[in-house]
């Protein structure tokens, strides 16, 4: 079964003078496991169809199913991972793994255990007494993201996480990242505006147009199992897939 499944989807919002049409006909599915990037230009609609895919908002017209069923947010079956990682600041980092399951009523013990086995995992364990002012930006996000894995998602939506790091610190995070969701068996989806990125890290990539958003286009990568996000950039392949896209995109800004 698709993790997620969306057909002839369409979304207007609608003001008191106005509505304006976001997204027209979106065809779309994600396979358990895979890892797939969402691009296009500014205000296509990239965030807003992982809001609709996390039951934050419903479609106008259209179909969206998650695990076979409307999205609801009360379910937990997405975890949400933001630009930035929102820990509290007065919290040392254990606490911050635990509020996801406070606010969910998950505080047991085994899903308390569960949460510290994840950090001790990767690399985090002995940061845990810290609190989020002591670690660095990358250090930070894997916290986000261990915090989310806590609540045992099946279906992760990344919305530029790495938007708010600086360059070298993306492309360690971006490795680190692709690393846990992989070792972990779950499916993400990842928003961006940086094409690299989402080749680095992807199976699948879908080009939407210009608002309203369309699917323009979609990209199955086959590199090598092997290779490290980083070690893709590197590549022949990558390189040409990137002048295609950056095509694509460049078309549809030309449009607006």
């Amino acid at each position: 079964m698709d993790i997620v499944k969306i057909e002839n989807l369409n979304l207007i919002y609608q003001s008191v003078k106005s509505e304006t049409k976001a997204l027209e006909d979106i065809n779309l599915d994600v396979q358990p496991y895979e890892f797939v990037s969402i691009v296009g230009p500014s205000g296509c609609g990239k965030t807003t169809i992982l809001s609709l895919i996390a039951g934050l908002i419903k479609p106008t017209s259209g179909s969206i199913k998650v695990q076979g069923e409307t999205p609801n947010p009360k379910r937990d079956i997405c975890g949400y991972m933001f630009q930035r990682d929102n820990l509290l600041p007065w919290r040392n980092i254990e606490k911050n793994l635990y509020f996801g399951l406070e606010i969910k009523h998950k505080k047991t013990k085994e899903n308390k255990d569960y949460a510290c086995e994840l950090a001790a995992k990767y690399g985090l364990g002995e940061f845990l007494k810290k609190h989020p002012h002591e670690l660095s930006g990358g250090m930070r996000q894997r916290v986000s993201l261990i915090r989310t894995l806590a609540l045992k998602p099946e279906l992760l939506l990344l919305d530029e996480p790495f938007s708010a790091l600086d360059y070298q610190t993306r492309l360690n995070l971006c490795d680190d990242i692709f690393h846990i969701i992989k070792s972990e068996n779950k499916t993400a989806i990842l928003v961006t505006h940086d094409i690299q990125e989402a080749i680095s890290m992807s199976d699948r990539i879908i080009v939407l147009s210009a608002r309203p958003g369309k699917v323009k286009a979609v990209h199955k990568l086959d590199f090598k199992p092997s290779l490290t996000p980083f070690e893709r950039r590197n590549t022949d392949k990558a390189k040409q897939l990137f002048d295609t896209i950056w095509q694509e995109i460049q078309n549809e800004k030309a449009n607006i």
